[in-house]
């Protein structure tokens, strides 16, 4: 199997992890009395977000655990898209 192959298929992993945790953040903030729609997280992933890290800031003095596993999955999502790119031209 190609490497770049492998790295894009790691890559859509890594995406669908992080639209996991998007709809877990729609559904807490939901839980909360916030308006959220799991349904539309694909458009508003960030503005859940950022509300989802406001909230629990607010709340407990720090960030929620959902906010890091879905920053850091979507941020490991677009590195391995940009590696798999780059192995596939180079």
């Amino acid at each position: 199997m190609d490497m770049s192959l492998v790295l894009a298929l790691l890559a859509v992993v890594c995406a669908l992890i992080a639209m996991g945790f998007g709809i877990r953040i729609a559904n807490d903030l939901h839980s909360r009395g916030l308006q959220a729609n799991p349904l539309f997280t694909r458009w508003m992933i960030f503005r859940y977000l950022a509300v989802y890290r406001r909230v629990t800031l607010k709340e407990t003095g720090q960030v929620g655990w959902l906010y890091h596993g879905c920053s850091t999955a979507a941020a490991l999502a677009a590195v391995l898209a940009l590696a798999a790119i780059l192995t596939r031209f180079l």
